[in-house]
């Protein structure tokens, strides 16, 4: 899950799945039954954005989030939304890297990249990454949730939420990428009331109510509780964890600007917000123009 060479000692004895978000089997997410979804009012908060449009059909917003005991950074998610009608999703694994974000996205001339997911210290993924005629990982009963892109049908969505336990599950077949996580929201995009009382920096990525492609990047460090609780008061219809801590990424860069963001914060690893470095990932999801 680590870095390589001087980064890999940080990763020896972590195990999947629950090792990977830094808790243990009993505070994992809980099951999305409806029960257990909360409703929230959209929350106010200052934070402002830099540059609202990064080009053509990718836009720029920031959250506010609300935390009980914040532990450190603003209290603010980045939000970046692109249109799938000008931007397509690619995966791209550890037979091209590893290599950080900022990396990826220069090697390969990429608009946007964020993290595939969680992956063990050999860089395979904790859950499925599907790419077409290429898959890695394993379907991990632990993860209910599904981001999935490449249509096989021109009159499907370009990109999809899906839900081990939702009504839609079994149109997930009708797409040819998808990546498996932890779900932030529920089938109806309620907050999931996840367990885990630690708090991280987070990477995630979900689509909106007009079918955009929504990137999510908090530097701040929060439980995902606390996250999910903020996403669930916009327009997403789900949304998927991705990775935590120092190694949560997001790079984006647009014909009109740039956004850079890396994580740091997380309870029991990296207890500050000092980290300013992208850390080395062996998949990531990756945006190219179409």
């Amino acid at each position: 899950m680590r870095t390589w060479l001087v980064l890999a000692i940080a990763a020896c004895g972590r195990t999947e799945p629950t090792a990977q978000v830094r808790s243990s089997p009993s505070v994992a997410p809980v099951a999305a039954d409806a029960a257990l979804a909360i409703t929230v009012d959209a929350p106010a908060g200052p934070c402002p954005v830099a540059k609202e449009a990064l080009g053509p059909g990718l836009t720029v917003e920031r959250w506010h989030v609300t935390s009980a005991t914040p532990a450190a950074g603003e209290p603010c998610i980045d939000v970046v939304r692109a249109d799938p009608s000008r931007y397509a999703l690619r995966a791209l694994t550890a037979e091209h890297g590893p290599r950080s974000a900022l990396a990826w996205q220069r090697t390969f001339d990429l608009v946007a990249v964020i993290n595939a997911g969680m992956f063990h210290e050999g860089g395979e993924p904790v859950g499925l990454v599907v790419a077409g005629e290429q898959t890695r990982g394993i379907d991990n009963e632990k993860f209910g949730g599904y981001f999935a892109w490449d249509p096989r049908a021109p009159n499907l969505p370009a990109a999809m939420m899906f839900g081990r336990t939702c009504p839609n599950i079994e149109q997930r077949d009708r797409y040819g990428s998808f990546v498996q996580s932890y779900r932030l929201l529920d089938c109806d995009g309620r907050a999931i009331r996840w367990q885990d009382p630690k708090q991280y920096s987070a990477a995630a990525i979900g689509v909106d109510r007009s079918g955009r492609i929504v990137f999510l990047h908090a530097r701040g460090a929060f439980t995902m509780h606390e996250l999910s609780t903020a996403l669930a008061a916009h327009d997403l219809t789900g949304a998927i964890f991705l990775e935590g801590g120092p190694e949560a990424s997001l790079v984006v860069h647009g014909q009109d600007g740039t956004l850079e963001r890396v994580g740091s914060y997380e309870t029991g690893f990296v207890e500050n917000d000092d980290n300013t470095a992208f850390w080395d990932l062996p998949n990531v999801i990756a945006l190219v123009p179409r």
